[in-house]
């Protein structure tokens, strides 16, 4: 078979394609670039001479497998066009997302002379994404995750969690918080939550998540444990380091924590679980504050007794 041979621009249409605003290459039948204009050029860091004779595949980001581009060329072959998201690599290594639309142009005997690439960075609309996904999930004031989030993160957890492997849930809410709202103002108040809250990242583990539940009282999921001793020792590490003396905005502050907990065992809802964790926090609350209590079926019997951190 005689080999198809790309046409060559016209001026007309090397204006136009210049003219455009979207990064427009040229490729030929066997993806050796042709032609880019300017717009090409200014996205991916390459001048003009760079591009010429060499293939697409400079530009690979290393975030798409085999079969990405596997689907992709079947498309091309298949249906003559191709369009959707793909991450490129500028010349100086930056990574990028652009909107991508390759078309097959075919003489009249179906033979494809060329490739042609349209593609608009998408920059700015991917980063105003995941703000707001972003602020959709996480905790304005403190960066930490936020209840949804977190209560996604469980649901996700207790489905996937190898069988005889533990986990527990922690409940936990800072005591007399208010006072240091109303002695020294709100914004020390947010400052303190700030400065709580990096106390509370450094008490785990990767694997571990830590939210800001609402207000003065945050949730942990910790992920695995070997049991309720091994989540006890976290919770009463927690405590210790939250008994530390505060600096915030100049003033010395002192905070303590109630802390409820829930092992993870049967097939309890997440809701189910947090909910056992928030009413032993709040049975520490009526026993004195500052200590950690395990849920139990029993607990309205042994709740003040079991309270106050040895437990």
């Amino acid at each position: 078979m005689a080999q198809t041979r790309a046409p060559a621009l016209s001026i007309t249409a090397w204006q136009v394609i210049q003219s455009m605003q979207d990064g427009v290459v040229l490729t030929d039948a066997h993806a050796v670039i042709m032609a880019a204009n300017d717009a090409f050029c200014a996205v991916t860091g390459y001048a003009r001479p760079e591009l010429i004779g060499r293939n697409p595949s400079i530009l690979h980001s290393g975030k798409h497998n085999r079969a990405f581009y596997t689907r992709m060329w079947g498309a091309l072959r298949k249906c003559g066009s191709w369009q959707g998201e793909i991450w490129n690599r500028r010349k100086n290594g930056a990574l990028y997302p652009e909107w991508l639309t390759i078309s097959a142009i075919k003489d009249k005997w179906g033979h494809t002379l060329c490739f042609l690439g349209v593609s608009r960075d998408i920059t700015n609309p991917k980063l105003n994404e995941e703000r707001l996904v972003h602020m959709a999930q996480c905790d304005p004031l403190t960066g930490l995750p936020n209840r949804r989030l977190f209560v996604e993160r469980l649901k996700r957890t207790l489905s996937s969690r190898p069988a005889g492997k533990s986990l527990a849930v922690l409940f936990l809410d800072l005591d007399h918080f208010k006072d240091i709202n109303d002695r020294w103002s709100h914004a020390t108040g947010d400052a303190f939550l700030q400065a709580v809250a990096a106390r509370l990242r450094g008490c785990v583990r990767r694997t571990d998540v830590v939210a800001r539940w609402a207000g003065d009282e945050f949730a942990v999921m910790l992920n695995p444990v070997s049991g309720q001793r091994d989540a006890a020792r976290v919770a009463r590490k927690i405590l210790n380091i939250l008994r530390r003396p505060f600096t915030v905005n100049g003033h010395r502050l002192r905070t303590s924590a109630s802390i409820g907990a829930c092992m993870i065992g049967g097939k309890l809802s997440p809701e189910r679980l947090i909910d056992q964790a928030d009413r032993m926090m709040y049975a520490v609350k009526k026993c004195g504050r500052d200590g950690v209590q395990f849920w139990s079926p029993a607990f309205p019997i042994r709740a003040c007794s079991a309270a106050g951190g040895n437990s």
